[in-house]
């Protein structure tokens, strides 16, 4: 199955984040066997195309992805939680088996 998954940060990632966490994703995707075949940084957002089985928890990959993340982001680079207060990512991220549709959804939170 394929999903296309939308991550928000509440500020901008610097490089050597975006480097750590674009490492620590692909580390999660061997661990939780699903294959990321897209990721893609922007000003304030992360996105993701992965394929997977049916039987995976999406809720729980994306906790392992974003939780993770933020974790040993922080251990890493201490300052970085100074800069980003006490959360790396917005609660809220998008997920759809669509492009158009996360598009469409990501359009409509930009925008509001």
């Amino acid at each position: 199955m394929q999903y296309h998954i939308a991550f928000f940060t509440k500020n901008t990632l610097k490089l050597h984040e975006i480097n750590f966490i674009k490492n620590y994703f692909n580390n999660v995707s061997i661990n939780h066997e699903f294959k990321i075949m897209k990721m893609e940084f922007g000003f304030n957002n992360v996105r993701l195309t992965i394929n997977c089985q049916t039987t995976h928890n999406i809720p729980n990959l994306i906790k392992a992805l974003k939780g993770g993340s933020a974790r040993f982001l922080y251990k890493e680079f201490p300052d970085s939680k100074i800069e980003h207060g006490s959360s790396l990512w917005d609660s809220k991220y998008y997920i759809s088996t669509d492009e158009m549709q996360l598009d469409n959804m990501i359009s409509g939170k930009i925008t509001k």
